[in-house]
This record gives structure tokens, sequence and C-alpha cells, in this order.
């Protein structure tokens, strides 16, 4: 029972994740030129997974 609900918390946690990024890429599309559309949008593309493992890699006190 305790590594489903440790699964379930990780599953929430990378949905929460995409739904503030989606939340950032609809400002990105508000941004008034291309390229503030574009740097917006790669600032913000970073995976839940990439995200995760720079964290811990930050927290192990190793570089990002």
């Amino acid at each position: 029972m305790t590594a489903m609900a440790a699964t379930l918390c990780l599953s929430g946690c990378g949905l929460l994740y995409d739904i503030g990024q989606q939340h950032a890429f609809d400002q990105c599309d508000r941004a008034s030129s291309p390229q503030d559309r574009t740097a917006c949008r790669k600032a913000n593309g970073q995976s839940y997974d990439d995200y995760e493992a720079q964290r811990k890699r930050l927290k192990e006190g190793k570089p990002g």
C-alpha cells in the first residue's frame, strides 16, 4: 500500500507541474513579440523529469 501511495503522490506532483507549465505557456502566448514568446516558452519548457533530476542534484550540492 505504501508503494502505491508513493507512486500516486509522484504522479500527482508531475501532474501539478504540467498544469503549472501549461499556465506559464498560456502567459507566454500573450507576449507582444514572437521573440518574447519563443524566449518565454524556452525558459518554461523543462520537463518534470528534468526538473526533478536538477532539483536532486542541487539538493546534493552538485552543480545544476
